[in-house]
This record gives structure tokens, sequence and C-alpha cells, in this order.
């Protein structure tokens, strides 16, 4: 677990970061495809960058920086799980000073989030696992 404290700090403060900005500017309300604009869509790079780094770390860690597949997406899991909670406490401090009710937006948001973060996941883990010998 001590592995995924920086690297899911670094998703969690990143991730606030960017709520801020969005809000802030509004680039959340103007829609493009499937409602989402354009400025959501990079957000994708916070939990990859995040996910790639980490793992790859780990992954040298290990003795003959073998890692399969489960492990890997274990120590994704990890980094996802730190930086989400970091992600909503951003959240929640910025719905506890917001004047408009944005709840159910944000909601549907972070839902979201945890489902593009576990996809990310499951490809970063694919990306760094060494291929058994025996299949």
């Amino acid at each position: 677990m001590k592995q995924a404290w920086p690297y899911g700090v670094l998703i969690g403060i990143l991730s606030g970061i960017w709520i801020f900005v969005i809000q802030k500017t509004g680039g959340g309300s103007s829609a493009g495809f499937l409602g989402i604009s354009w400025m959501e869509y990079l957000s994708v790079f916070i939990p990859f960058l995040g996910l790639y780094f980490g793992i790859a770390h780990y992954k040298n860690t290990l003795p003959n920086h073998q890692i399969s597949f489960f492990r890997a997406f274990v120590q994704g899991f990890m980094i996802l799980l730190v930086g989400g909670v970091l992600a909503g406490l951003a959240t929640a401090i910025l719905l506890q000073y917001e004047r408009q009710p944005y709840m159910e937006e944000y909601m549907g948001r972070f839902g979201g989030a945890l489902l593009v973060g576990i996809l990310l996941n499951l490809a970063v883990s694919l990306w760094f696992m060494n291929k058994p010998k025996n299949l």
C-alpha cells in the first residue's frame, strides 16, 4: 500500500484542481459529444498518468521486474482508491460552497470517473504484466 500513496495523492490533487478549474471556467457547461465537453475528455489523462507511473514504479521494485496481471490490477486499484478519496473530498468541498445545487451532476460525473478509472486500470495492468510461461 505504501507504493500506492504517492501516485494516489498525485491523482487526487490533480483531480481536485481539475474539478475547481472546470467549475470556475464553466468548462463543464458547453456540452459536446454525449453531453460531455472537450475539457472533460482531457481529464482522462490524470488517472492514466498516475496509474502508468505508479504501476511502473511498483514493477521496478519487484525482483526481476516480474508482475502478474492480478498484482498490477490490485496495485492500480489501491492507487485509484487513494486518488478517488481525495477527489471526492475536493468535490465535497466544492459542493459545500457552491450557491447552486450541482449534487446530481457531480455524482453522475463521479460515477463516470469510477468507470473510466477501472477501465484504465485494466488497460495499464495488461500493459505491464509479464506474459505467463504456461498458457
